[in-house]
């Protein structure tokens, strides 16, 4: 074989004259190669962030500038809506530092800081949110810092109010950007109709960007009567209130007037039994209403029966904070329930003899326990000292037992029932609810206490569903 000629590599491909192998080097054709595909990534970087931002970019509103202004004199200009999880104002500005890794927008909003300024940056929102923007204009008045809270609310087309009410803070500082966000949205509604109070009802009429078609549910009459497992519930009633006033709308009682303004509750009444004929009772665990569109109100109850051993009544009135809007055809509302008494013996389980750690310190037990097939693991004991309320009556650090429902089961609710040292008598001081598990909170633990026990309950729940015709406002 010819000495010069060209010997073909590990790939197929024919080396390059003069090329050698020894040593780190690849060659220069080889260095242009990895150079040329350094670029095209680099290219090809630059077009995805181009078209994100392009299309996360907001034209803002069009037409003549709708300008909102405040008795103090303080003035801000309509500047768009975003929907979405997170509160980044529609601005280019603001939208490419979000874009970017936290320590580029951290070094970005030094520099840019007071143009894309807000209130509450970088919070987070679950379920997501319509924000409605306003841009503080530049003005001699400032900032409004006193008076009553600004209160914000949602209206429909026809200027009928719904969902919950918003009280934005952003408005009593210079930042530039402030907002007000709403979970709950009237999104048959073509436009929105913003109100301010207590200014007089000051308001702004935007487009909806979340209009559009959607389905409609068929109702049922009222009262009516579903089981869930072996719990009977009859709805009774279902209306709408305002707040330490009286009804606003009532099914099937009439019509009457909307009330504006004020905040309002969505009450309903039912009545329970047991079809097993037990002395058992039962107490709310969580109320949802719901319409075709996705807006939800959800209210939760917790354990207040168990908490303070009050016995729940069979009929009894319970409420929602909000409501939603009237042009539905159907409203869902959908009742949680779960024992107060009567628990079955496989209900019941107890942590005995949990080790009582040194003040000061924390155990990590993972004890593990099983009621009705349900783990229950407790996975952490705080031990601070016995609490004392101070001079101002504030208090310190209180102890605190973690217990977690690992795979946050559905449909299954766990209450605290009781907890006693090996030593005497602890005293509990609150309790504080995890989307995962329950936290004891303890006042005080006898100080030569080495062990100590936790009770609870551990059920599934039972559910029902309504769908009711919404009361219709004058």
């Amino acid at each position: 074989m010819d000495d010069g000629a060209n010997v073909a590599d590990n790939n197929g491909f024919p080396k390059p004259e003069g090329t050698s192998t020894a040593g780190k080097g690849t060659g220069c054709a080889c260095r242009r190669r990895r150079w040329r595909r350094v670029g095209l990534a680099l290219a090809l970087l630059l077009v995805a962030v181009a078209g994100a931002l392009w299309a996360m970019w907001d034209r803002g509103p069009s037409g003549p500038p709708l300008v909102l202004t405040l008795p103090s004199g303080e003035k801000y200009q309509f500047a768009g809506t975003t929907y979405g999880t997170r509160n980044v104002p529609p601005s280019f500005e603001a939208k490419l530092v979000s874009a970017l890794p936290a320590r580029l927008a951290n070094w970005a909003r030094k520099r840019v800081g007071p143009q894309i300024s807000q209130y509450n940056q970088g919070q987070k929102f679950d379920p997501p949110n319509l924000f409605v923007w306003f841009h503080r204009l530049g003005t001699n008045v400032p900032a409004w810092s006193g008076g009553p809270r600004l209160t914000a609310r949602l209206a429909d087309q026809a200027g009928i109010e719904a969902g919950l009410a918003d009280y934005p803070d952003g408005f009593q500082s210079a930042v530039a950007w402030n907002y007000a966000s709403f979970a709950v949205i009237p999104r048959r509604s073509r436009v929105l109709q913003l109100n301010f109070y207590p200014f007089g009802g000051v308001s702004v009429s935007i487009p909806n960007p979340l209009y559009g078609n959607y389905p409609q549910w068929k109702p049922e009459p009222v009262p009516a009567v579903k089981k869930g497992g072996d719990l009977e519930v009859r709805l009774n009633n279902l209306g709408g209130y305002q707040v330490g006033g009286g009804p606003i709308v009532i099914v099937n009682q009439g019509r009457v007037l909307q009330y504006r303004g004020g905040d309002t509750v969505t009450r309903f009444d039912v009545t329970l039994s047991s079809t097993r004929g037990t002395n058992e009772t039962w107490a709310l665990h969580c109320a949802e209403l719901s319409d075709a569109t996705g807006n939800v109100l959800r209210q939760e109850s917790r354990n207040v029966f168990l908490e303070y051993h009050i016995p729940p009544k069979p009929s009894f009135t319970s409420s929602i904070p909000g409501t939603l809007w009237p042009d539905e055809a159907a409203w869902r509302l959908k009742l949680e329930f779960k024992r107060a008494s009567g628990f079955a013996p496989e209900e019941i389980v107890t942590f005995k003899d949990v080790p009582v750690p040194a003040v000061g310190t924390t155990n990590y037990p993972g004890l593990t326990m099983t009621a009705g097939g349900i783990r229950v693991v407790l996975t952490k004991f705080v031990r601070y000292p016995n609490i004392i309320a101070n001079a101002g009556g504030m208090y310190d650090e209180v102890s605190q037992v973690t217990f977690e429902l690992p795979g946050k089961p559905k449909g299954v609710d766990m209450d605290f029932l009781e907890m006693k040292a090996d030593a005497g008598e602890a005293e509990k001081y609150g309790s504080e609810f995890l989307d995962f598990g329950y936290v004891v909170c303890v006042e005080s633990i006898p100080a030569n206490a080495k062990t100590m026990d936790f009770t609870f309950v551990v059920q599934k729940t039972r559910s029902v569903e309504f769908l009711v015709q919404p009361p219709k406002p004058e």
